[in-house]
């Protein structure tokens, strides 16, 4: 007899393989989403600073005190100075990263294919995927203006869409 804490069942299908293929793509994407957020924190605070003209000594201190002062997304994205409409959306998109992070696997051990309801779970998937994706085509346009570096050529909700079409393993 195994206690109930301890992972027993290893069990491998091609259902769960799926599945499992689908959440390493979702925490793929939800933490390019939070780096993303991070540094263009980082850069915005950087460019608005007066750190060029520190000495290089008080510079490096200043760097890691900076480095310290942004250590959640919910702080990145409220020290960006954007609009309101621009946060919601990063907002809504966190949210989406946090519950994708912190609960959507919770009991996604051994044999999926008796445990979970498939398509509840790729519809549940698309949605907060299709959040992070309208996060991430915010704050990739933000650094792509901060950066002097072109924008995609395609819209946000063809960006949405391609991503979604992406984790869910479908051909982009």
């Amino acid at each position: 007899m195994h206690p109930d804490i301890f992972i027993d069942d290893f069990e491998i299908t091609e259902n769960s393989e799926e599945i499992h293929a689908i959440l390493g793509r979702c925490l793929i994407f939800a933490t390019r989403f939070d780096n993303l957020c991070d540094h263009a924190a980082r850069l915005l605070d950087i460019k608005t600073s007066c750190a060029i003209i520190l000495p290089s000594e008080k510079f490096e201190e200043y760097v890691a005190e900076l480095f310290a002062k942004f250590s959640t997304l919910n702080n990145n994205i409220n020290s960006l100075p954007i609009g309101d409409s621009e946060k919601k959306v990063l907002h809504k998109a966190r949210l989406a990263r946090n519950e994708l992070a912190h609960s959507l696997a919770v009991g996604m051990t051994g044999c999926l294919d008796i445990k979970i309801d498939e398509c509840n779970f790729k519809i549940k998937v698309s949605r907060l995927i299709s959040d992070i994706a309208a996060g991430d085509y915010v704050i990739s346009a933000i650094l792509s203006y901060l950066s002097k570096s072109p924008l995609i050529n395609y819209s946000e909700s063809n960006y949405r869409d391609r991503i979604v079409r992406w984790v869910d393993g479908v051909s982009a």
